[in-house]
């Protein structure tokens, strides 16, 4: 998971250091240290660390935004990048995994970095809701990100600056979106 960096915003590369903050994040981090030792000739490991997963009825901060597009009539003016992966594409990714026997650590995620702002447009569209983008509620976001860790979570960004050949494409992130409503 993404969460082994500890990390609300910023950027993670090949060279970033893992430091989870929180139990989740730790408990992934601890397990990749268990299974290391095993790894030898016979036997390879191969670590997915996805962003955020999202889907269909897939538990998480993706519902959470549904919800609030479902409820709100204005959605706040907030331009981020996050690093996120529909779970067709991390099945598909999980498969080639296997395929071709790959091992270490991978970043599995979609083709394009999303934006909360568009996902909330285009999840608007799909449940038939116009949404009103309001700038001033916009400036009150970004004096949030700097104090409120949940408000960083869904408007900071949050990248991985990773190679191509890891970014899936299979379902592009308009569609993913549309079929995750």
């Amino acid at each position: 998971s993404m969460s082994v960096y500890g990390k609300d915003t910023g950027v993670i590369t090949k060279a970033s250091v893992p430091a989870p903050k929180t139990h989740y994040g730790k408990s992934k981090w601890q397990a990749e240290q268990a299974i290391a030792p095993l790894q030898d000739e016979k036997f390879k490991i191969c670590v997915l660390r996805p962003p955020m997963v999202y889907g269909k009825e897939c538990k998480g901060n993706f519902q959470s935004l549904i919800k609030i597009v479902r409820k709100l009539p204005i959605f706040p003016y907030v331009k981020n990048k996050r690093s996120m992966i529909y779970i067709d594409n991390l099945s598909i990714f999980t498969k080639m995994c296997i395929d071709e026997n790959l091992e270490g650590v991978h970043f599995p995620q979609n083709k394009e970095y999303m934006c909360t702002l568009e996902m909330a447009k285009i999840i608007a569209q799909s449940i038939g809701k116009k949404i009103r983008v309001e700038y001033l509620s916009g400036l009150m976001v970004r004096v949030l990100l700097m104090f409120h860790p949940k408000v960083r979570k869904a408007f900071g960004t949050l990248i991985y600056d990773i190679e191509e050949d890891f970014k899936m494409s299979a379902v592009d992130n308009d569609e993913s979106i549309r079929k995750s409503v």
